[in-house]
Order: structure tokens, then C-alpha cells, then sequence
């Protein structure tokens, strides 16, 4: 398997996160490349269990990018 050549050091903070999503995005497309321990689908049921019940509602994700994006700079 060949491998792009990516200088990480010379990305902006903007362009990590877009690397990080397709990363992402790569491996999501078929969920069994992702390994979920028992501890995380059990947070993760507990979540859901919140937000069916209208305890959550999250937060949107350009919300939390942002927050991310202010962090970094």
C-alpha cells in the first residue's frame, strides 16, 4: 500500500481537521474498521437512551468546530 506524502508541519490548523475528516470518513464508510470497546457502546447507549428522551439534544457540529478551531489558534 503506497502512501501520500503529506508534510503534517507545514498544514494550517484548518487543513489537520480536514485531513482528520477524510481520515475519518475513510474508515466509517465500513463501521467494522472501527474497534468500539464495551465501556464505549455502553456511553454510547447511555447517550442515545438521553437524547430519545429529550434530555439532549447535543450540540451542532459547526458549534463544536469552532470551539476546536479557537482552541487551536
Amino acid at each position: 500500500m503506497s502512501r501520500p506524502a503529506i508534510e503534517i508541519d507545514n498544514l494550517n490548523v484548518e487543513e489537520r481537521l480536514e485531513l482528520i475528516e477524510s481520515l475519518w470518513e475513510s474508515l466509517v464508510a465500513d463501521p467494522s474498521n472501527v474497534p468500539v470497546t464495551d465501556a464505549q457502546k455502553q456511553l454510547l447507549d447511555e447517550r442515545l437512551d438521553a437524547i430519545e428522551a429529550g434530555d439532549d439534544t447535543g450540540t451542532p457540529w459547526e458549534e463544536v468546530k469552532a470551539r476546536i478551531l479557537k482552541r487551536l489558534s
